[in-house]
């Protein structure tokens, strides 16, 4: 396991500050998606995985993640449930800059939307920044 490339994520934490500067939180938040969802596509059309397979979602996470330093943990995978946890802060440079479930937004529901597909969401029930020990998305097919 990789230590959290602390350089990779300082990158977006201060392009996402600057962002916020000069053009507000929600275009910032709207840029800050964008960026990430065209990094993602690249990262995991690299891969081989199989869309909308719950066990292909969580080996090209976890493997994704941990090839940048974040470690995750997935306690339960179904065919209609997912639990995924982050063990750790991707961002904790901008825990005071912005609220955690609209920075998550920006990644995770493009994670769920393009590896699982449609029919499935996501809802976050624990977070670092709430001093929770993880950070913790319930994934659900409806």
């Amino acid at each position: 396991m990789k230590e959290r490339n602390a350089a990779f994520f300082g990158l977006y934490e201060n392009l996402f500050i600057v962002l916020k500067e000069e053009l507000g939180e929600e275009k910032a938040l709207e840029m800050f998606r964008r960026i990430m969802e065209r990094g993602l596509k690249a990262a995991y059309d690299a891969s081989s995985f199989e869309r909308g397979n719950e066990n292909s979602f969580v080996s090209t996470l976890k493997q994704r993640d941990e090839s940048v330093g974040l470690r995750v943990n997935f306690p339960v995978v179904t065919k209609n449930k997912i639990i995924y946890q982050f063990l750790d802060d991707p961002f904790p440079g901008l825990k005071n800059a912005v609220d955690f479930h609209k920075l998550d937004d920006t990644y995770i529901s493009f994670k769920v939307r393009y590896l699982l597909g449609e029919g499935w969401t996501y809802k976050t029930t624990k977070h670092i920044w709430k001093n929770d020990p993880y950070i913790e998305h319930v994934i659900t097919k409806s």
